[in-house]
């Protein structure tokens, strides 16, 4: 059976936080003990003597012209794009790398460096690579750069926190130097989705030879932009590459250059963009969309399948949160739909359970929970708390805009004194990371497509972020990933949403709409629906 760019596989598939944001991206994900960035510039290595073929579509004559300058919420980790987890970095990764398979603009899994895929059965995938394309040092791209990049990305010393999504890969088999197969030691349907999101490829011998604490400081790809330099907390600057392959999503380089810019302060990023010191920013906060349009600057949304969630800790025994009667009354006692004319500014879609609209398994028949504050206060009585009780809610400091304090203030109206803790960002992912957060954690988890990595991570009981127990839920989330069949797995995810709608994992609020700040000088961009910064096909008039 081939696909290509098949609707049955755009469900085959996959931390920016809003409330406990870094950036929009899956930032809740472990983090792995990458090298120290440098305050230096760090340099790009030299190419090898050789020459990578014309694309088969020339560029314009003149070339890529100008510079791009983007100014994002938060610095990327790391170079290395087997490390990197949050959106902000992400985008900066895509421009470099390529993956087998990739998402599109419209969220479909269509041809990357695989030019097709095969389901042999349950347990083999069949890739046909695409031939003539170069890593940027001008080594060739074939079979060995997909066995090394996989086989790196399990290894234990790499540290990677997406290393258990391919652990069910037993083999990459070399067919020839341009097919490639997949023998997996079980059914493991998220992995297309996952290879979309995760699996850069990356040049052996390169690699090899420096390392990976220096490939994380001068990386080489096969993308549309060359690395130049990255000084810490202030620019990562990339260069055109002019050989770019044919046929990408992406398109072509259409700047000469493009400089990423670290900015956490929301109001900061708006005001370089006004000034004309960025052309294009990320995360505008809702309160400041009307004022970037008055200043006749673009505001581009987009929604994305990110689900805006404030988790709950069930996992420490004698707590409030332990009874479901509790969990319950706090979705009830939250005007959610206020909340989003209010404070999103109406940027946003209500959730009932956190498999979304654009998720696999996605049941409209199961409706958000209603604002009921007597309901909530009922149900607070019956388990115990007629006057309510205290509690803490971590969030990120980049938080861009009020909404966990609003949260907090829907809550105080039921009785249940919610303490916002705010936590730098490095800090709150470590917390979550070792499980030692407050006992609810405000935050937004993004490329839900395909749910089962959220509730690998989320869900399960033994998820690496999880602090939720139901063993149905271990059952049906065991269930979902075993399953090739996207409608089959449609049903059980529909199945794993009523569950957790019924015995809440946390207080589910909205689908959010990602907002970006651009100048009129900008030609050709478009924002993706996995929330990361695309700069390739993008244009800057003088």
């Amino acid at each position: 059976m081939l696909f290509k760019s098949s609707s049955v596989l755009r469900y085959m598939c996959l931390i920016v936080i809003v409330f406990a944001l870094f950036a929009c991206a899956p930032v809740a994900q472990p983090q792995p003990a990458a090298p120290a960035a440098p305050s230096q510039p760090t340099a790009a290595p030299a190419a090898e003597a050789t020459t990578a073929p014309a694309p088969a579509t020339a560029a314009p004559a003149a070339g890529p012209q100008g510079t791009l300058r983007v100014g994002l919420v938060t610095d990327a980790q790391s170079m290395d794009p087997h490390r990197v987890t949050q959106t902000a970095g992400e985008g900066v990764m895509k421009a470099m790398f390529d993956m087998l398979i990739e998402r599109d603009f419209d969220g479909n899994l269509v041809p990357g460096l695989a030019t097709s895929w095969t389901i042999v059965d349950d347990k083999t995938i069949e890739f046909k690579l695409r031939e003539g394309v170069k890593f940027h040092n001008g080594e060739d791209f074939n079979a060995d750069s997909v066995k090394f990049s996989l086989e790196r990305m399990q290894k234990e010393e790499l540290a990677s926190p997406f290393r258990n999504n391919y652990s069910a890969v037993e083999e990459v088999e070399i067919i020839d130097p341009y097919t490639v197969r997949f023998k997996l030691s079980k059914t493991n349907a998220p992995l297309l989705d996952n290879l979309s999101a995760q699996l850069a490829m990356l040049p052996p011998k390169y690699t090899a030879e420096v390392g990976d604490a220096e490939f994380g400081l001068k990386p080489v790809g096969t993308g549309p932009f060359k690395f130049v330099e990255w000084v810490k907390d202030d620019h990562i600057t990339l260069e055109a590459n002019t050989e770019y392959w044919d046929g990408s999503f992406k398109g072509k380089p259409m700047v000469e250059t493009v400089i990423f810019r670290p900015i956490p302060e929301a109001s900061t990023r708006i005001a370089e963009l006004t000034t004309g010191s960025l052309d294009l920013i990320q995360d505008v906060a809702t309160d400041q969309a009307e004022t970037v349009e008055k200043a006749g600057f673009k505001v581009d949304k987009i929604d994305v399948p990110q689900e805006a969630i404030v988790f709950f800790v069930t996992d420490v025994p004698d707590t409030p949160l332990n009874d479901v009667r509790v969990r319950q009354a706090l979705n009830y006692g939250v005007d959610v739909d206020s909340l989003i004319q209010n404070v999103l500014r109406g940027y946003g879609t209500r959730l009932a359970n956190p498999i979304g609209p654009l998720s696999l398994g996605y049941d409209p028949s199961i409706k958000p929970y209603p604002f009921d504050p007597d309901k909530a206060k009922a149900l607070l009585t019956e388990a115990g708390y007629p006057d309510g009780f205290e509690v803490t809610i971590d969030a990120t400091a980049t938080d861009k805009t009020l909404t966990t304090e609003a949260v907090a203030g829907e809550l105080a109206k039921i009785g249940v004194k919610a303490n916002v803790r705010r936590v730098e960002p490095a800090q709150f992912n470590e917390n979550w990371d070792h499980k030692n957060t407050s006992p609810m954690v405000a935050a937004r988890w993004s490329g839900m497509f395909d749910p089962a990595n959220f509730a690998n991570f989320l869900v399960k009981s033994d998820g690496f972020l999880s602090r939720y127990n139901n063993p149905k839920a271990d059952e049906l989330v065991a269930k979902g990933a075993g399953v090739m069949d996207s409608d089959e797995r449609a049903k059980i995810y529909g199945e794993l949403g009523k569950l957790l709608y019924d015995d809440p994992m946390g207080i589910y609020l909205w689908l959010p709409e990602n907002l970006y700040g651009v100048s009129p000088k900008v030609q050709g961009w478009r924002p993706h629906p996995r929330s990361y910064v695309m700069v390739s096909n993008t244009g800057v008039s003088e």
